[in-house]
Parts: C-alpha cells; structure tokens; sequence
C-alpha cells in the first residue's frame, strides 16, 4: 500500500492500515505483552505515512487489540484468537482537519464581508467565554461556538450544518482518545485561544483573506499538536498556511 493508497476510497484510510497491523501481530505469531515494532519500522514495513499508523494505532487501542504505554512502546493485548475485530471509529482526526481547513477556511473568508455587529458580538463572547473557562469541557464547548457562530454569519442553514457535523465528529472516541494522548484539551490562554483572537481580529478589520489565512494557521495548529513531532506533520495533505 502506498501512503495515500485508500484516501479516496469509501473505506476509512486508518481502518486499512489497522488491519494490516492486526494481520502483522497474527503473522509475526506475537504474544499478549510483546511489543510491536517501532513507530517508524512499522511505517516503513507497512510502506504508510507514521501520521496514519498513528491514528489506526490508537483504533486498535480503542478496540482492545493493543495496549499504547507512554514512553515504553505498543503492546499486544490479546492472543490471536481473541484478537477483536476493529469497528469504524468515524472519521479518522487528520482526515477531519484536512474537512475543517477546506471548508473554514472559507467560512473565515466570507464572514469578514457578511457578518454584522451583532454576529461579531456573539463570535466576541464566545471568546471571553473561551478566557474564563475552568475545565476543559467547557473550553471546548467555547471552542465549538466559536466556530458555529462563524459559519451563522453566512447565514447559510447547510453550511452551519456541516461545521456542526465536523464538531460532532470531534468528539468522536477515536479524536478524543489521540487528542488527549497529545494534550489537545487544555484551558487558559493556549493557542486555539490565541488563534481565536487573531481570526476575531481580521474579522473586525473586514479582511477576509487574512481570516481565512489565520483559521487554517489555527487548524493547522491542531494538526501538529495531535502529531507532536513536526517531522511527521510536514509528511500529512496539507503544508502548513503562508
């Protein structure tokens, strides 16, 4: 398989790649607490980029097949006849941001021009909302209006309902577990807050192409916190904005 092999088919790409690392574990006749192979020789073995190992690694943790130990390795779970079969997890989290950074991107770029000050009031509150959040729910519950207050600006009933969908999605076991391995839901003054302010910003300004630019800048940002190394960022879809 080459390392897009699968992107534009109907089958989830990390669904394919986890099956081939269940198929491994069975060939390599590998035991409960064994460990697979390193990150980067199973990348290379099973010819898939690492961004994509990872997250079919964290399915097959979610399913019972392996076990992720910080800092120690990925660790055989269960023997082979026991082995469970994956189920679909929704939509892998890379493959999620790839969506968000198309689609709100645009979205950025249209509400510079279309949203009204009461619009611009709502996106302002959900910022503050975001400054004074205690937990990490309610950080992203800020993180969710934010964006949904967005694409109202467009005034757009299937617009709003696709970055709603996409949020749902977010919350999806497979973004939730990877997102929190990574240190994604954080609270305080972080860099989706930070971000925010800067899409805001140029959104007062009326300057739809450095909205655009600063919400792919945040999105992308998102996609090297789920990688961590930025090695492995650069090998995903999409380059890093300009």
């Amino acid at each position: 398989m080459t390392k897009n092999a699968g992107r534009f088919e109907g089958r989830r790409l990390y669904r394919e790649v986890a099956d081939q690392v269940r198929a491994l574990i069975v060939a390599d006749g590998l035991k409960p607490g064994q460990r697979l192979p390193a990150e980067r020789t199973l990348a290379e073995r099973l010819h898939v980029a690492r961004s994509t190992l990872r997250e079919a690694m964290i399915a097959l943790e979610i399913t019972g097949v392996v076990s992720i130990r910080t800092g120690s390795g990925i660790y055989v779970k269960e023997p082979e006849e026991r082995l469970p079969l994956l189920s679909d997890l929704g939509a892998g989290p890379l493959e999620l941001l790839d969506a968000r950074e198309l689609i709100e991107g645009e979205i950025a770029f249209r509400a510079a021009a279309m949203a009204d000050s009461r619009q611009l009031l709502v996106i302002e509150r959900t910022i503050v909302q975001m400054e004074q959040a205690a937990a990490a729910d309610g950080h992203r519950d800020a993180d969710r209006a934010f964006h949904v207050a967005l694409a109202d600006t467009l005034r757009n009933g299937p617009v709003r309902q696709m970055v709603e969908q996409l949020w749902a999605e977010m919350t999806s076991p497979l973004f939730t577990r990877m997102g929190a391995m990574a240190g994604l839901f954080g609270t305080g003054d972080d860099h989706a807050l930070q971000h925010h302010r800067r899409i805001f910003e140029a959104l007062t300004s009326r300057d739809g192409a450095a909205a655009k630019v600063a919400m792919q800048a945040h999105l992308f940002e998102v996609r090297k916190i789920l990688l961590k190394d930025p090695a492995v960022a650069e090998m995903t879809l999409n380059a890093a904005p300009q």
